[in-house]
């Protein structure tokens, strides 16, 4: 082990730590109703505990959150790792993003033993045309997720494409084809099936087909895993679903949190606790530019 090394790291995790305080604490300032604080009370103390768990886990070098990979094309070579790193990627729309991705990001890497969790904010979707635009759902959400460097990763991976998560992971996978991974796809437990109601390919079989497509690139150097997270009021498919590919399934987290009704509550005027799940600076950018009131993204579903 590299005692500096570690201490570094630790000391990261500690800034990222204060950091997330301070945007905790400027949104109580604010946000006055006790509903609120209570809120903000629960996510500050889930937020600790996974970031409690983290550092213990750098400290002994069973992670290392200082590593570095390639995030998106045209990044200068990262420095190649003699041991395999085990990244977690999270696709996600971030419309907007709020404090249960944060959180599920955490917990997944605490759980998981993840060195780093890469969040690959997607691009345009023709299905939601009233979403905000890729542009600015990729600023908002870097704004923040950059606040936890070293513990996260911003990849511009998606911007420009209407690909869906599981292709941009394998893209992902492909500009570190140098460097030795073990490579986790996060999703919501339900996308723990192979095929959607419509009979089209979900998460399972898409990521069989990426593990097929490293495999003809020659791209021998990943082992890809996927994780569910279980989420409150939604159901998956009961029973193991047949595949190759080791699946972890992670409980729900305490907390329940919903893009659809941070948007609804954007909307309005009037402040309440859906306001409480946005991160502060975010927030402050979300009204400074009026980017969702009374625009049709607040109805939209995700």
């Amino acid at each position: 082990m590299d005692p500096e090394f570690n201490q570094e790291a630790v000391k990261a995790i500690r800034n990222v730590r204060r950091s997330t305080g301070l945007q905790l604490l400027g949104m109580a300032q604010w946000a006055t109703d006790p509903s609120c604080h209570d809120c903000l009370h629960s996510i500050a103390a889930n937020a600790n505990e996974h970031f409690t768990a983290i550092e213990g886990l750098a400290g002994s070098e069973q992670i290392r959150p200082l590593c570095q990979i390639m995030l998106s094309e045209g990044d200068s070579s990262a420095l190649v790792e003699e041991r395999p790193l085990r990244v977690g990627v999270y696709p996600l729309a971030a419309n907007p993003l709020h404090w249960g991705h944060v959180l599920l990001g955490l917990s997944t890497m605490a759980s998981m033993r993840l060195d780093k969790v890469v969040f690959v904010i997607a691009g345009t979707d023709s299905r939601k045309p009233s979403m905000l635009s890729a542009e600015t759902r990729h600023r908002l959400g870097r704004s923040v997720i950059e606040t936890f460097d070293p513990v996260f990763a911003y990849s511009s991976l998606a911007l420009h494409t209407c690909l869906d998560g599981e292709t941009n992971f394998g893209r992902l996978l492909s500009l570190n084809s140098r460097q030795r991974m073990e490579a986790f796809y996060i999703a919501g437990s339900d996308h723990y099936r192979r095929t959607n109601a419509q009979g089209e390919p979900d998460t399972i079989q898409k990521l069989e087909r990426v593990v097929e497509e490293q495999e003809k690139a020659g791209n021998s150097l990943h082992t890809i895993s996927v994780v569910f997270i279980d989420r409150v009021g939604v159901n998956r498919e009961q029973g193991d679903v047949g595949t190759s590919l080791k699946v972890d399934i992670l409980p729900a987290l305490p907390l329940s949190f919903s893009s659809t009704a941070a948007r609804h509550a954007l909307c309005k005027d009037a402040f309440c606790e859906a306001l409480t799940w946005l991160p502060y600076s975010c927030l402050l950018e979300i009204r400074k530019g009026g980017l969702y009131a009374g625009k049709g993204e607040c109805a939209e579903e995700m």
